[in-house]
């Protein structure tokens, strides 16, 4: 214990994860709590999934949605799928919702070794990139003006 009685604990194996998602959802709660104050925006969860017929996740869009912004931190289609429009459909779905809510723009970052250009294909605008990060890669942040 600490001079405050406080305790830390570093979770980095999946079942240490697995065990604390409530503490995860604390932590997030808390996050969104402060921001709500300071702001008066309250955020949002956006998700698409896209499963088969057994009925399996094979892809999916996560993504956050705070006053007029959206950002999308995953997307992913299985390797099997791709190159079917479905990684379209999935971000169209996402945009479309976040609309909805009130949303005008949208942003993302991507790696030189992801989808940089489907999301260019998209409407998506380069506005920032991470060199060498991780290394021999690039790190890409995009974003795009929704209708």
């Amino acid at each position: 214990m600490s001079e405050d009685d406080l305790s830390f604990q570093i979770c980095k194996t999946p079942d240490d994860l697995e065990s604390n998602e409530d503490s995860r959802e604390a932590v997030l709660e808390g996050l969104r709590s402060f921001n709500e104050k300071k702001t008066r925006i309250v955020g949002r969860g956006i998700s698409v999934f896209m499963r088969n017929r057994e009925d399996k996740v094979v892809g999916g869009v996560l993504g956050y949605a705070f006053g007029d912004l959206l950002h999308v931190g995953v997307l992913w289609v299985e390797e099997s799928l791709r190159k079917k429009g479905y990684g379209t459909k999935l971000l169209k779905m996402i945009e479309n919702e976040a609309v909805k809510y009130g949303c005008k723009h949208v942003d993302l970052d991507t790696f030189s070794f992801q989808a940089k250009p489907f999301y260019e294909k998209h409407g998506y605008t380069l506005f920032a990139t991470l060199a060498n990060y991780p290394e021999g890669h690039s790190k890409h942040f995009l974003k795009k003006d929704l209708p």
